[in-house]
């Protein structure tokens, strides 16, 4: 079954908006000899400014209404286009950790890899002229605004199957690094690959790393210049160093007391925090000669269940057996002091502490208990964190914040998702709930916090948005044949990859209207466990039962 069934307008900020009527001349005539114009009272007197003036102010207002201004007039339309405005207001809404990714995708390509990179979608004379303003301030967001409207204007995507990566185990969820050119695959069959796009397009296996026991993890930092892996049943923690020609190095080998169950990079990826067995989470920094040494060790009073930085890097959350999470600052000198302990009640000894997370603004945390119970907490006096809101499910819950901090969502196997809204007093408020036929495994906010995607045991994955008042309003349905298993957006929010056990992973793009409708299906042998975008969304990572994770490639489809 190939439906989308959407039920009501999407926003979206992309495409283009309905037309609006050209801006009429004043009328005129004469009065006792003289000339007169009759002005109406609303009429703006904007277009008398200075243009420096005009321009200043534009660049005060959001996508939506800098493109709306272009459809006023050509004046406007020329100072809008002239001045890149609409292309760094689109930039604008999008997270900062996003925007390094985006950057970070044209940093690495040279002239000929630009090219390539451009062919897909962009006729070849427009390559050439895009190609002679390289030196633009504005380039790397003018040439990715180009990029996902060309994208989300194509009816159906071409779909070119680039590789095919074969393990013998269960695949962890693959990993794109930032500027897409590498994809890290882990497996339980004891080894990570590494495959590198080269400059035609086409990608190659690199590097296969072979461990003695279960790769547990495998992540890419933030830079995309970092991979660290830890194994399931040793002690070892490994960082390598991911080189310009595709190849890797080992940087720093890391022993331990205990297994390490966590090992993340900041945000900035010159810190790497691990967390395992041996009752203390330690932080690792990189030095100006690319060795990584021990900056701290923050000592438990038990064995530790993980450990997470905050977005700005100033912050860690521990998770302790002891049913404690620890709430760390780092200050002036380096060193990391505790700012607060939150601590579970449990007078039956029945509840514990599944997961704490803070915010990307770091402001907000939210902690996940055994018996189905989430709750928000927010920063109190003196670096204290008080209670918000408390939610309950009947079964299993998944969460996550949306991007800009000010949602969140949980997703449960008693078939609900519930919003919550953060609000202007600094409270937490429970604003929808979204209901499906089954158990939902995923709820998934879009990178500018406008649109969340649901993925559930009844088939479906469910879209809703943001509305002008606050309210969440569900939009559309992608149906498939099977459970759906993941459901994710692309980087620049216009497309949606779900992944089925029916085989296959469907993307689904906002058209004009605000419908959704299919614009490939990737096709595999058995179920679809899981699907990504790559940072530039012209990539989509899918990973099948029979352990093989393919790559495709999205064309424009003449």
């Amino acid at each position: 079954m190939n439906t989308i069934n959407s039920n009501a307008s999407i926003d979206n900020s992309l495409l283009p908006t309905p037309g609006q009527p050209q801006r009429e001349e004043a009328p005129t005539g004469f009065s006792a000899g003289w000339e007169v114009t009759v002005y109406e009272k609303s009429q703006s007197s904007f277009l008398n400014l200075p243009e420096i003036t005009q321009r200043i102010i534009i660049r005060y207002l959001g996508f939506r209404e800098i493109t709306r201004l272009k459809k006023v007039c050509k004046q406007l339309r020329d100072l809008v286009e002239n001045d890149k405005v609409q292309e760094r207001a689109w930039y604008r809404q999008f997270p900062s950790p996003y925007q390094f990714q985006l950057k970070a995708i044209l940093r690495a390509k040279n002239e000929p890899q630009l090219r390539n990179w451009l062919k897909p979608f962009v006729d070849r004379g427009i390559v050439e002229s895009l190609i002679k303003q390289q030196k633009s301030l504005y380039f790397p967001a003018q040439l990715l605004f180009i990029n996902s409207k060309l994208m989300s204007q194509c009816e159906r995507f071409k779909l070119v199957d680039k590789a095919e990566i074969s393990h013998r185990s269960q695949v962890k969820t693959p990993t794109f690094s930032p500027d897409g050119r590498h994809l890290v695959t882990a497996s339980f069959d004891k080894t990570v690959k590494i495959y590198v796009q080269k400059d035609d397009g086409s990608w190659e296996s690199k590097v296969a790393i072979s461990h003695d026991h279960r790769v547990l993890l495998a992540n890419v930092s933030p830079d995309g210049r970092y991979l660290v892996t830890a194994n399931l049943d040793d002690r070892i923690t490994r960082i390598y160093g991911l080189e310009d020609d595709g190849t890797s190095k080992v940087k720093a080998t890391f022993t331990n007391t205990r297994r390490i169950n966590r090992a993340t990079f900041s945000a900035d990826g010159r810190h790497l925090l691990t967390a395992g067995n041996d009752k203390a989470a330690k932080i690792y920094g990189l030095e100006e000669d690319g060795s990584w040494e021990i900056k701290a060790t923050i000592p438990l009073t038990h064995w530790l269940l993980s450990a997470s930085f905050s977005a700005d890097g100033r912050h860690v959350v521990t998770i302790a057996g002891d049913n404690r999470v620890n709430i760390l600052s780092q200050v002036g000198d380096g060193s990391w002091e505790l700012e607060d302990t939150i601590h579970a009640s449990r007078p039956s000894h029945a509840i514990s502490i599944i997961m704490a997370k803070l915010s990307p603004d770091g402001r907000h945390l939210m902690i996940l208990y055994s018996q189905f119970v989430l709750k928000i907490y927010g920063q109190g006096a003196a670096g204290s964190w008080v209670e918000k809101l408390t939610l309950q499910h009947k079964s299993l819950i998944t969460t996550k914040f949306s991007a800009d901090s000010c949602h969140l969502a949980t997703a449960s196997f008693d078939r609900t998702v519930k919003i919550c809204n953060l609000q202007d007093d600094g409270s937490w408020q429970e604003i929808t709930t979204m209901v499906h036929d089954d158990c939902v495994c995923s709820a998934t906010f879009s990178a500018d916090s406008r649109y969340l995607v649901t993925a559930s045991n009844d088939n479906t994955a469910k879209i809703c948005n943001l509305q002008a008042d606050g309210s969440w309003q569900e939009t559309a349905t992608i149906v498939h044949d099977d459970s759906v298993r993941s459901a994710t957006f692309s980087p620049d929010v216009l497309h949606v990859v779900t992944a089925s056990n029916d085989s296959t992973a469907k993307i689904s793009g906002l058209q004009r209207g605000g419908s959704w409708r299919v614009k490939a299906i990737i096709q595999h042998d058995d179920a679809v466990i899981s699907a990504i975008f790559s940072a530039d969304s012209r990539y989509v990572a899918t990973v099948s039962d029979h352990h093989k994770v393919r790559i495709t490639e999205l064309w424009k489809n003449d």
